[in-house]
C-alpha cells in the first residue's frame, strides 16, 4: 500500500480550481452588494451559504480523489482484463466532462461505481480502503493481570453486502495477541459480527500505551470507534478519567488501520477528574 499513486490529471484541478473560483466570486459579489447597501442580514446569509457551498464542493471532490485512488490500487494489486481497462478509461474521460461542467457529484458517481464494479473478484483487496462499516474496539484487563481481552464488533454500514475478510488484532507493536487473526463472516445491511482476543502487552506497555494494564488502566478507560463511508475513514475516542486527579497532556494514539495515515494526534490539554471527552480523528489514504 505504499506505492506512489498517480496524480488525477492536471486539467481535472483546473477545473476545480475555476469552479471553485467562480463560486467564490459570486458570493463576493453577493456580500459586497449587501454590505454597500447595509443590509448586515443579508450580508451574514450570504457568508453563510458561501461556507456551505465550499464545504459541499470539498466533500464531492474529496469522493472523487479517493475513487481514483480505489481504482488505482484495484488495477496495481490485482489482474485487470482489457475490457475492464477500456471500461476505467472511458469512465475517466466521462468524469472529466463530468468535472469540466462543474458537476463533481455526478463524476464521483461514476467512480464509485466503477469501483464496485471492479471490486467483484477482488475479495482479498484491504477492507477498510473499499468498504464500508462501522469499527468499535476496547480492551478489557483483570486487576493485577498482565492479560486481557480485545472486544471488537463489527457493523455492516452500507446498502450492500458486506463480504467477510480476515481480521488481524488490532494492537500495537511488539504486543500478542491469540489468535492473531480472525474470520469476519459476510454480513446484510445492519448485520454485526463480535470478535474476543486475548492479549499481552510488550513489557514497556503500562508506561507507554494508553490503555495498557497496570497503573494506566486504571486510570484511563479509552474507546474507539473506526467508521468507513464514501467520504473516508473518521476515529471516534472516547476518554475518561476514572481518578479523583487531573490529568494533563493526554495526546491520543490509537490503532490505525492498513492503508491509511495521520499528520498529527489530538492532545487534550486538561482532564478533569471522572470526566469524558470525546476526540475525532480524519484520516487520509496513504500513498
Amino acid at each position: 500500500m505504499s506505492e506512489t499513486q498517480s496524480p488525477p490529471p492536471r486539467g481535472s484541478y483546473r477545473a476545480q480550481v475555476t469552479r471553485l473560483n467562480l463560486i467564490l466570486d459570486e458570493h463576493l459579489r453577493l456580500i459586497q452588494e449587501s454590505v454597500t447597501d447595509k443590509h448586515a442580514r443579508d450580508a451574514k446569509r450570504s457568508i453563510h451559504q458561501a461556507r456551505n457551498d465550499i464545504d459541499q464542493l470539498k466533500g464531492q471532490v474529496g469522493r472523487m480523489h479517493r475513487a481514483i485512488g480505489m481504482m488505482h490500487t484495484i488495477i496495481r494489486e490485482r489482474s485487470t482484463s482489457e475490457p475492464e481497462l477500456v471500461d476505467v478509461l472511458l469512465t475517466m474521460k466521462t468524469a472529466e466532462t463530468l468535472i469540466l461542467r462543474g458537476a463533481f457529484d455526478e463524476a464521483s458517481l461514476q467512480l464509485e461505481r466503477l469501483v464496485e464494479h471492479l471490486l467483484a473478484n477482488s475479495a482479498a483487496l484491504n477492507p477498510f480502503i473499499f468498504y464500508e462499516f462501522w469499527m468499535g474496539v476496547e480492551a478489557r484487563w483483570d486487576m493485577g493481570s498482565e492479560s486481557g481481552k480485545l472486544l471488537v464488533r463489527v457493523e455492516n454500514t452500507s446498502d450492500g453486502l458486506l463480504p467477510g475478510f480476515n481480521f488481524k488484532a488490532p494492537v500495537p507493536p511488539n504486543w500478542r495477541s491469540s489468535p492473531q487473526s480472525q474470520s469476519i463472516i459476510a454480513l446484510g445491511p445492519g448485520e454485526t459480527h463480535d470478535l474476543v482476543f486475548n492479549i499481552i502487552p510488550s513489557a514497556m506497555a503500562a508506561i507507554r500505551d494508553i490503555g495498557a494494564p497496570g497503573s494506566l488502566q486504571e486510570r484511563l478507560s479509552i474507546q474507539t470507534g473506526y467508521n468507513l463511508t464514501k467520504e473516508g475513514l473518521t476515529i471516534d475516542c472516547r476518554i475518561e478519567n476514572k481518578t479523583d486527579e487531573t490529568m494533563t497532556e493526554v495526546l491520543v494514539t490509537p490503532w490505525i488501520p492498513p492503508g491509511w495515515k495521520t499528520n498529527s494526534w489530538p492532545l487534550i490539554r486538561t482532564l478533569e477528574p471522572n470526566k469524558t471527552e470525546f476526540v475525532a480523528i480524519n484520516l487520509d489514504l496513504a500513498k
